[in-house]
């Protein structure tokens, strides 16, 4: 079955691919609706030097747009500053330039940081949807200081933009005192992009700016609530453009030196090199092949804290690996939003590859992905006993494709396979995306699994379906979703929380835009209801939770969202009631000063298979981030929970030194401070501890990164825990906080582009 369904996804592709290839032509001559934009071409003579400076000939002309319209968190008012734009281009460049005019421009929010850490900060972008088929957008952020932000989106995507990705592009901004301005080169060897008829190039594009101290967001085109940006995008025309990517080359060095305490004064160590290479080869200006062979996918960034304590579904890890980052967008399926499949392609589960290969781009309508991996992790030593496996590799495979038909709208097909020793998992699947008219937009997903557990055994079959309708307009909102998953439904390539279960969502609200002279601060008011009600399948028994919150938006940037639960949840063959308060908020209070707070209290479940009780918990958390200079950023959170015993079954404590009647107390303390240079290079120290696990983590890194791929990280970690020697091994949880692990590594890699 799942070689029939590998050929069948396989043809589909095909099928898709020429009739897309038929039908570029004709967008090309039909497009000509909505706001056509026709840059500048600029020439050697009149190259542009990216400096913030404006003082080029090209600037000098009449703007693309001086009016932006609000978008957030109010839509349609004018933009309560002025903001000027421009487009221009050469044969291997695309350039824009704006001017901010602000007349409090002692009060714009800037900083010098680490790229992707500007969200609160004043800054413009640019949406660019470079294929032109409305279902993917490169996005382009600058602050004042040119400090660059940047993310990929998704017609099909729930979640909204992905910042995981980097791409290489130049960018420069400088403060006046009119305001500030930007100047912006994406060298197309960055983006995919396609030609057309004559060798015209049409790319959609959305202009934004966020001004910090108001609250507020605005764009131009103007964007209406109910639709995703695609429909409002300006067309940009292009003629001449020959900067496509030709090859690229990756090589990489990570040297690693783990050491871990075995006796008092006796350490264990261990060291690692890794020498690796990643090749990307243009086919065309919208088609690339990749290939990498010893990648290394060493993480620099560590994982945000969470709570791990008491949790009924796993914790959701983003991915943060160069080589699986670039494309997931076009991995996108349509699932239900708050589903309990997060992320049908969650790359992370591809944990030690040795190698990787990936073909994807557009053609006409279509956009499309495929991957394949090996994973050596199965085939690792075990510590205790033999792996019967050892020294084999699983792999992984994925298809995916994507179909415009017309304006935002998609039609779909993925396959997903993984094999490991006479296991496998087959997955295939198809999904819709339809707007129904400019408010209410519907999405539809079917999958089916094929799974051997062993060699030899019987195939478990099972299906999976997903179904929403929303409907949304500048003043009211809702959303109608269902999903179901059967017993023997199994997917690997999936972060899937739950299976066995039918399970519908229905919400709704006003959206009351606050335009009240005595309370300026406040922008927005929304409250909501939603219903959840899930069926198990397997123990027949129904969770049913309502819902009813308000959000608040305010202005300096800000906002606070307030739910209270009545639900009704069963575990391990017991209905329990809850009722309980979720809150949380976070403001830009100063240029200097970020505050954020959440908090919940009420009933909770003790999620113990054997004596699962009903108690009483309280979770809250207080940050804050301090930016003495625009360099300097000084953050410390604190998190606490607990959970407390208020039935008369007896439950043993599963913490160290908590009070009686409580099963545990968790507090987990962060400390970080991160001082950045220029925009290449900074330090980072981070110290947390947590009292639930008695550790202490250290962590310090240096980083140069010239362009995305061309970067030295230089680090050094320790892991402190509560431990004492006796009868010649280590106890936990007595004597001082011991120094236990720690570790070095360095990194470098230089990225090379060969024309």
């Amino acid at each position: 079955m799942s070689g029939r369904t590998l050929l069948l996804t396989i043809g589909v592709l095909i099928l898709m691919s020429h009739l897309s290839f038929m039908w570029a032509v004709e967008l090309l001559e039909k497009d000509k609706e909505g706001n056509i934009i026709v840059p500048d071409k600029v020439t050697p003579h009149h190259s542009i030097k990216i400096d913030g400076e404006l003082d080029e000939t090209v600037w000098q002309l009449p703007a693309i747009e001086k009016e932006f319209r609000t978008i957030s968190p109010n839509y349609g008012d004018r933009l309560a500053q002025e903001t000027r734009v421009w487009a221009a281009y050469d044969k291997r460049n695309l350039y824009f330039a704006f001017k901010c005019f602000d007349t409090e421009p002692h009060k714009i929010k800037t900083s010098i940081a680490q790229r992707d850490n500007i969200s609160r900060d004043d800054q413009v972008g640019i949406l660019l949807d470079a294929s032109g088929n409305k279902q993917t957008s490169y996005e382009f952020y600058i602050n004042p200081n040119g400090i660059q932000g940047d993310a990929v989106n998704s017609a099909v995507s729930v979640d909204g933009p992905d910042k995981s990705p980097d791409f290489v592009w130049d960018s420069a901004g400088k403060i006046t005192a009119e305001g500030y301005q930007v100047e912006v080169r994406i060298p197309l060897e960055s983006i995919r992009y396609q030609a057309g008829k004559g060798k015209v190039v049409k790319m959609g594009v959305v202009f934004v700016r966020q001004i910090s101290r108001l609250g507020t967001k605005g764009a131009w085109p103007e964007i209406r609530p109910g639709q995703t940006t695609f429909n409002f995008m300006a067309t940009l025309v292009y003629r001449g453009l020959k900067g496509a990517l030709k090859l690229e080359v990756l090589p990489n060095f990570t040297y690693s030196r783990n050491e871990n305490r075995q006796e008092t004064n006796t350490w264990a160590k261990e060291t690692d090199t890794n020498i690796g290479m990643a090749l990307k080869y243009g086919i065309t200006s919208s088609i690339t092949a990749e290939a990498t062979v010893n990648p290394d996918f060493s993480q620099v960034e560590s994982d945000a804290f969470q709570v791990e304590v008491n949790q009924r579904y796993p914790l959701f890890y983003s991915e943060k690996r160069p080589f699986f980052m670039e494309s997931k967008e076009v991995l996108d399926f349509s699932v239900v939003k708050w589903g309990m499949m997060p992320a049908p392609i969650h790359t992370r589960l591809i944990v030690d590859p040795g190698w990787a290969v990936k073909f994807s781009g557009s053609s006409g309508r279509m956009n499309f992905a495929l991957l394949a991996a090996n994973d050596r992790s199965p085939g690792r030593t075990w510590q205790e006993g033999m792996n019967p496996n050892e020294g084999k590799s699983a792999l992984f495979g994925i298809i995916r494709a994507k179909y415009n038909i017309g304006s935002d709208n998609s039609i779909g097909v993925l396959y997903s396979g993984h094999h490991f020793a006479g296991q496998s998992n087959d997955v295939a699947g198809a999904d819709l995306k339809y707007r129904l008219s400019n408010h209410i937009r519907a999405s539809f997903s079917y999958l089916y699994s094929a799974t051997r557990e062993t060699e030899g055994d019987p195939l478990k079959k099972g299906n999976g379906w997903n179904a929403m309708l929303q409907y949304n307009t500048p003043t009211f909102f809702s959303l109608a979703a269902y999903e179901r998953y059967d017993t023997d439904f199994f997917m690997d390539t999936a972060f899937l929380n739950r299976v066995g279960i039918s399970r519908a969502i229905i919400g709704a609200g006003p959206i009351f835009n606050m335009k009240i002279k005595k309370l300026p601060w406040l922008k927005g008011i929304t409250p909501y209801v939603y219903y959840v009600g899930l069926h198990d399948l397997g123990t027949k028994m129904d969770d049913i939770a309502w819902i009813f919150g308000l959000t608040l938006n305010f202005a300096p940037l800000g906002d606070v969202n307030l739910e209270y639960y009545i639900e009704d949840e069963a575990w391990a063959g017991m209905l329990f009631h809850k009722n309980y308060l979720f809150a949380q908020g976070q403001i830009q209070l100063f240029k200097w000063l970020h505050l954020n707070g959440n908090l919940v209290a009420g009933d909770a479940i003790y999620y113990d298979p054997q004596n699962p009780f009903l108690g009483s918990s309280l979770t809250f958390g207080i940050g804050a981030t301090v930016e003495p200079g625009i360099k300097l950023n000084i953050g410390f959170d604190y998190l606490y929970t607990d959970l407390r015993q208020n039935q008369s079954s007896t439950v043993p404590s599963v913490g160290s030194a908590v009070s009686e009647g409580k099963v545990y107390i968790v507090n987990i303390y962060n400390f970080r401070t991160t001082y950045q240079f220029n925009k290449y290079f900074f330090i980072r120290g981070i110290l947390r501890y947590n009292s639930f696990q008695e550790k202490l983590l250290t962590d310090l890194l240096a980083s140069f990164t010239l362009i995305p791929g061309t970067v030295v990280h230089l680090g050094y970690g320790s892991l402190h825990l509560r431990n004492r020697w006796i009868d010649n091994q280590w106890v936990n949880g007595q004597g001082d906080f011991l120094q236990m692990k720690r570790g070095l590594f360095f990194k470098a890699s230089y990225l090379w582009r060969i024309d």
